[in-house]
């Protein structure tokens, strides 16, 4: 256990002044967030400080999830803000999807005064609501709550509320705060006799607090343990999925080889997963939860979960081969998200948003790299994409992760947070929106779209309108040579969904 410092504060600092030195010491070097009444003195100063950017959202649950998909590419943590009353209910959505798919997100959120706390007092209702995993309602001005919520959030991977009242920001503060930071390392060295057929089953969990250049390395240790190796689908491209070792996805859209391997292997190490029933589904699950050895290593570096994976005691024993999978006949709309596919760079990063969209580019997608599809696996919220890529492009331009940001999106959850375009044109950010247009929420209903060509141009995005197939790689080629946003819309016509696993 490591015992840190927080350095000495300034004389006559305000609370909002020392939460803003705390980011800066932590490297948080984006925010997400919306103006309020109840929280305008904190949102002014981060607005006005140099050290963090402060992207004003269009809507909060569009904060929300842009500071979930930050967290996501940057293996870090990704802070949203808000007002009290709906600003805060805005919230729920997004801080809900974080917690579902276990994302580091510290969600902070105003009040009113605390004298008026209890009472029929202007936007003040009870704010206990976003306390999903874990809340802290700040009672005196103690930077000691964030330093707390910020280590909670980093090792659980799930997001943290910290509700302030507004006459709070605004004492001044004069102490030093002593905070723990918990090292959650745990340190696995078992052997089990007698395995003639162990399987990895690898969750997002094996990232633990590596940095984003760390975690593309983890396939290389992967690659020395030559054992079969399966992944939930946050964990997909840990290791190359055209690696022999990687019997791909597994679970529900999982792959027959992976879902085989997972009955036929005699243990399973699960490291880093929840075992969610996404990943061991119902049909088979007590058949295969009875064979399992969790691991939850938690690394704070590279060399922490080396030794881990190299110490397992499994013995070297590549006991399965690649099934050949059951051919799918492509139809129109599967087709149009393969020609997308096929017109990226191998390395892009994909965020889908919930539909047939999901389904197909997960199944049609190999994953070379960590990271390379980020979806709501575990929620499916609709809605998610479009802030999601927002938040994904942020990181990638704060840790200089050169990939391409690519949203696929359907037309149904494309609209549900189609204000966020207002973020994308204000900051000019590189990412291509594709809205696989067929007029349908899957079988249950049809919608009747707006013009969204009309839309981007009201936003000044650059955009196009697909029918052809044909049309798909010239106008990714396009976009590929600029440096600026570019919306397409895909015409396509519906497409039954092939059968999930199980």
């Amino acid at each position: 256990m490591k015992i840190s410092t927080f350095k000495t504060l300034s004389d006559n600092m305000k609370f909002m002044d020392a939460i803003l030195d705390f980011f800066k010491e932590k490297n948080i070097k984006t925010i997400f967030s919306y103006p309020g009444e109840q929280i305008y003195p904190l949102y002014k100063a981060l607005d006005e400080n140099e050290d963090v950017k402060n992207i004003m959202v269009r809507h909060e649950q569009g904060a929300a999830h842009a500071a979930d998909g930050y967290a996501r590419i940057t293996n870090y943590v990704g802070v949203c803000l808000a007002t009290a009353g709906p600003g805060a209910t805005n919230l729920t959505t997004g801080i809900a999807t974080a917690y579902k798919d276990s994302s580091s997100v510290l969600c902070i959120t105003g009040r009113c005064q605390k004298k008026y706390i209890g009472e029929n007092y202007f936007q003040e209702i009870p704010m206990e609501f976003l306390n999903f995993f874990k809340g802290y309602f700040v009672e005196t001005p103690d930077v000691g709550y964030f330093e707390k919520a910020f280590n909670e959030t980093l090792n659980s991977r799930k997001p943290i509320h910290i509700n302030i009242p507004r006459d709070v920001l605004d004492i001044i503060v004069n102490e030093k705060t002593k905070t723990e930071n918990n090292q959650n390392y745990s340190k696995c060295n078992l052997k089990v006799e007698n395995v003639k057929r162990p399987l990895l089953l690898i969750g997002q969990g094996i990232y633990g607090k590596l940095s984003y250049k760390e975690i593309t390395k983890i396939g290389k240790i992967l690659e020395e343990l030559n054992i079969p190796i399966v992944t939930t689908f946050p964990a997909r491209g840990v290791i190359d999925e055209n690696d022999d070792l990687c019997l791909g996805l597994v679970g529900r859209r999982g792959s027959e080889t992976a879902n085989k391997a997972l009955l036929d292997a005699d243990v399973v190490y699960s490291i880093g997963s929840s075992l969610s029933y996404n990943t061991i589904v119902e049909g088979i699950r007590d058949k295969v939860l009875n064979k399992i050895i969790s691991i939850n290593p938690n690394p704070n570096n590279i060399k922490e979960l080396k030794d881990t994976l190299l110490n397992l005691g499994i013995d070297d024993k590549p006991w399965i081969e690649n099934l050949k999978e059951s051919s799918y006949n492509l139809g129109d709309y599967s087709s149009k998200i393969k020609e997308i596919i096929d017109s990226l760079p191998n390395n892009t990063i994909i965020t889908t948003d919930a539909g047939n969209h999901t389904v197909f580019t997960c199944m049609l997608k190999k994953c070379s790299l960590p990271k390379t599809i980020i979806s709501s696996n575990s929620m499916g919220t609709m809605g998610f994409g479009l802030p999601v890529s927002i938040g994904v492009k942020f990181g990638c331009l704060d840790y200089g992760i050169g990939r391409e940001v690519v949203l696929i999106s359907g037309d149904g959850g494309f609209q549900m947070n189609i204000q966020e375009l207002g973020v994308i044109a204000e900051n000019n950010l590189k990412i291509l929106m594709v809205i696989m247009k067929n007029n349908k929420l899957n079988v249950f209903g049809e919608i009747r779209n707006p013009n969204f060509n009309k839309i981007a141009d009201a936003y000044g995005i650059d955009n196009a309108y697909i029918e052809d197939i044909d049309e798909i790689g010239e106008n990714v080629k396009s976009y590929l040579k600029k440096k600026k946003p570019y919306l397409m819309v895909v015409e396509c016509e519906d497409e039954n969904l092939p059968r999930p696993f199980g």
